[in-house]
């Protein structure tokens, strides 16, 4: 697994590089990396997923654990770029009315200050 962490402002961007499948082999590592960033006082995150066309059970719950921990910082975690089969999988699990999903990172990271 190859994160890829850019900041804008004061928003941490992940992407998963070179990770068409997000499956129970990155889960757990992508789950930790989310913690350690929430835990060095990131606050404001967005998962960019436009290269992954398939997530698993053990993928969904390593996002919902990120987004736990994040709110219990006092944080968020959004979502951005999910291809179909991703969000018709966010959407069969109603995991898409738990989280924020936006078409552009633009937008996930401008909804932070409101804007």
């Amino acid at each position: 697994m190859q994160l890829s962490i850019k900041e804008v402002g004061d928003v941490k961007v992940i992407s998963l590089e070179d990770t068409e499948r997000a499956t129970v082999e990155v889960a757990e590592d992508f789950r930790r990396a989310l913690f350690d960033m929430v835990e060095d006082g990131a606050k404001k995150l967005v998962v960019d997923m436009k290269e992954q066309k398939f997530v698993d059970s053990s993928f969904l719950g390593a996002l919902v654990a990120g987004l736990r921990k994040a709110v219990a910082e006092g944080g968020s975690l959004k979502l951005v770029g999910l291809q179909p089969s991703v969000r018709s999988m966010f959407d069969l699990t109603r995991l898409s009315k738990v989280f924020e999903i936006f078409e552009s990172e633009e937008e996930a990271v401008a909804s932070f200050s409101g804007g």
